[in-house]
């Protein structure tokens, strides 16, 4: 199914880029896998898109994801994020005196963390486009 996907983004003439791919396994253990050929027009506004985007399979579905920084949070936006040892996708809020509040998937709980524990985790981001196939 792959190289049937890319045989048709040669035939269209669409510049592609081949992005770093992980897959969650299970909730706290995420494995590196092929790496994943996107069109550009995805990733092209992303400062060094090759560095600071790639692609995470959850389940059955797949998200692009591009770092932060360089790429800024806005209220509302989806954030891929590990809390008390789990992988998941929380919703921004707000930043209020340093810390980052952010809500989970369900609308259920509320998490503040420090500003400064984002900058430490390798794998953080802003979600930017979430699809079934690749």
């Amino acid at each position: 199914m792959q190289s049937f996907q890319q045989e048709k983004l040669q035939e269209s003439n669409i510049h592609t880029v081949f992005l770093k791919a992980y897959e969650l396994v299970d909730e706290n253990k995420i494995e590196k896998i092929k790496d994943i050929e996107t069109p550009l027009l995805l990733v092209e506004r992303v400062k060094d898109f090759k560095e600071n985007t790639f692609w995470m399979k959850i389940r059955d579905i797949w998200v692009l994801i591009g770092k932060i920084p360089p790429l800024t949070l806005e209220t509302d936006d989806i954030v891929f994020f590990k809390e008390s040892g789990k992988w998941g996708l929380f919703k921004y809020l707000e930043e209020k005196d340093e810390l980052i509040i952010l809500k989970d998937a369900k609308g259920e709980r509320t998490t503040k963390i420090p500003k400064e524990v984002l900058s430490t985790l390798e794998l953080f981001g802003k979600v930017l486009r979430v699809q079934e196939k690749v």
